[in-house]
């Protein structure tokens, strides 16, 4: 939220020549007279006759800081923003101390994408006078611009500890807590900020994506509604009703997006939203189309910028493309599905993966030039890379899926190391079993938001309980505890590789994921690569964009999905996976009473058990 300092010139000044007001207000053809007939015409509400009396005086008399300023808050509140940018910076070339006018002209230069500029500014405004709260809460607005998050914190602060009523301030720092997924945290400042401006629209609108983040979905849609009655065309809360809308079952959030959309031309979340929803329902040409806007709208990494052009789908033939990662591990092992067809189709490729990734995806795509993507930190502004076209890998299936049809029917497009693939064979020889069952139960990235599309260990009850079945944990963070704690409670072993760091050693984990019989895990990571290895794997929870209006996921054909039907908990889907986990087991039981022979003796593996449990090493 952002203030700004009223500059006009005071009705009891004099002109120029120290003649009353009174003397030349019939006398346009003065400076003061056609400043106070400029001032007249504001009050009229006539803002263009205004802006044009301000005009006249400035030319009139061009050294006379009160007409720049008169002129300068005019085209500001009607929106001129680059006339009122160029009339302030004339004002502080006349007036160099003027506070307000650097307090404007910063507000102005934010909201033309400069924040170094606009930070600048304020600077020189505090140097002036550090005691003004609407100053303090523009410079953090401008520093959180600028990614300075804990600066921008500590300015909102500032300007509450000179103003505990600075609403825009409270309201800010509530922002920022929640961008932080600290909801609760988030909902109490806010709260505070709507208490002493209850008719804020754009603070409601902050508080409903705070409690959509709690789960607090119906209070989430009146605090959107309450911001809608106040400022109908606010785009923010529109997208937030619209995703409430969603997350509840609802069938009607493209409208809400649409309603963004048309309030605000071109907002980038409001089509990131409809472009997801799009997906989601099938409509893959316009859900592509705006999936393109997750850049802008915050919902991938930072994008980068080439000296060469991006590619959109023209032919590949005799060019070399670059392909550059966006987003976590997860949905880059997704994108490289795609990376065979853009291999086949130019004549060079060259593939920038996170650097953990780098042996499995130079033996998968071995035409390809794969390297590790750069620290950011090292990056130029422009990039040059030696090649003809660029492309995130998000931005691939736009041109390479434009319909199920386009789906390949390989059954994987990752292949383990075949020396990494024997050792791990060997290490899980004779455990347990004639099904092999791989298990991970959440995201390294565990937000309060996204808690929803997870569920503990310690729910895993039904699928644990299976008779004849051999879980090994694919659960790549610090989860000892947990493991100690479900066999306790289910009296089953959940069995881990020795001197094998699952969180790190991508080769290690494509190895042993590739010796199972199959993989149960939730939107994350070890689903993904199981996926990509072909191995079989049950997904659960809810359906999302990446099934493409189909029953599946079609990225992946080894994947079956589980979703809780409407109304159920997430646990329904671990409770029907649970059944068909017990007839897998049945028929493996039987094979393997069938198969001639007995398993070869067990290699070193570690067992965590209720009863004797080891400490966790890799």
């Amino acid at each position: 939220m952002t203030d700004h300092h009223d500059s006009a010139p005071a009705a009891s000044r004099r002109g120029g020549d120290g003649s009353p007001w009174e003397a030349v207000l019939h006398d346009p053809a003065r400076a003061e007279g056609a400043v106070l007939l400029g001032l007249a015409a504001a009050r009229l509400g006539r803002a263009e006759a205004a802006i044009r009396w301000f005009r006249r005086a400035a030319r009139l008399q061009p050294g006379w800081a009160d007409a720049w300023a008169a002129l300068a808050d005019a085209c500001r509140r009607a929106g001129r923003r680059r006339e009122a940018a160029g009339a302030f910076a004339m004002l502080l070339s006349l007036s160099p101390a003027d506070g307000a006018a650097l307090v404007n002209l910063a507000v102005l230069e934010r909201a033309a994408g400069h924040p170094r500029a606009a930070v600048r500014r304020l600077r020189r405004a505090l140097a002036l006078d550090r005691r003004q709260a609407a100053t303090w809460n523009n410079f953090g607005n401008a520093l959180r611009d600028l990614g300075a998050t804990a600066q921008a914190a500590a300015a909102w602060r500032t300007a509450l500890a000179l103003d505990p009523g600075q609403a825009d301030a409270l309201g800010n720092l509530g922002g920022a807590r929640r961008d932080q997924d600290r909801f609760a945290e988030a909902g109490v400042l806010l709260r505070r900020a709507l208490a002493l401006a209850p008719q804020h629209a754009a603070l409601h609108g902050v508080l409903a994506y705070a409690l959509s983040g709690e789960g607090r979905l119906a209070e989430a849609e009146r605090a959107c509604r309450r911001a809608l009655a106040l400022a109908p065309a606010l785009a923010d809360p529109l997208c937030t009703l619209g995703l409430t809308v969603q997350r509840r079952g609802g069938t009607d959030a493209l409208r809400w997006f649409d309603r963004a959309a048309a309030a605000s031309p071109g907002h980038p979340l409001a089509r990131f939203n409809r472009g997801l929803a799009e997906l989601e329902s099938g409509a893959l040409a316009d859900g592509w189309a705006n999936y393109a806007c997750r850049f802008a709208a915050g919902r991938a990494g930072r994008e980068r910028r080439f000296s060469i052009p991006e590619w959109r789908g023209e032919p590949l033939a005799g060019k070399r493309l670059f392909i550059w990662r966006e987003q976590g591990v997860g949905d880059e092992l997704l994108f490289a599905s795609c990376y065979a067809d853009a291999i086949r189709q130019a004549d060079q490729v060259v593939i920038e993966c996170e650097p953990r990734l780098l042996p499995l995806f130079a033996r998968s795509f071995p035409k390809a030039i794969v390297r590790a993507e750069q620290p950011l930190r090292g990056r130029a502004l422009v990039e040059t890379v030696d090649c003809d076209l660029h492309s995130s890998a998000g931005s691939l299936p736009r041109h390479l899926r434009g319909g199920l049809a386009d789906f390949p029917p390989r059954s994987s497009w990752l292949f383990p190391d075949p020396a990494r693939l024997l050792e791990r064979r060997q290490q899980l020889d004779g455990i347990g079993g004639d099904l092999r069952v791989g298990i991970a139960w959440r995201s390294q990235l565990m937000t309060l938001e996204r808690q929803w599309a997870y569920l503990p260990l310690d729910d895993w009850g039904p699928v644990l309980g299976v008779a004849g079945v051999t879980f090994v944990n694919l659960q790549y963070d610090d989860c000892e505890a947990e493991i100690q704690r479900a066999e306790a409670r289910f009296g089953v072993p959940i069995y881990e590789l020795e001197r094998l760091d699952l969180k790190n050693d991508f080769e290690g984990s494509a190895a042993l994921t590739a010796n199972l019989d199959l993989v149960i895990a939730p939107a994350n990571s070890v689903a993904e690569l199981a996926g990509a290895l072909g191995v079989p794997v049950w997904r659960f929870g809810a359906r999302d964009w990446t099934h493409l209006g189909s029953g599946v996921r079609p990225w992946y054909p080894s994947m079956r999905v589980f979703h809780p039907r409407a109304g159920e908990p997430l646990s329904a889907a671990l409770g029907r996976i649970a059944a068909e986990l017990r007839r897998a087991a049945a028929l493996a039981c039987r094979a393997g009473a069938e198969a001639p022979g007995p398993r070869p003796p067990a290699r070193p593996v570690r067992r965590t058990h209720p009863q004797a449990p080891s400490p966790r090493r890799h």
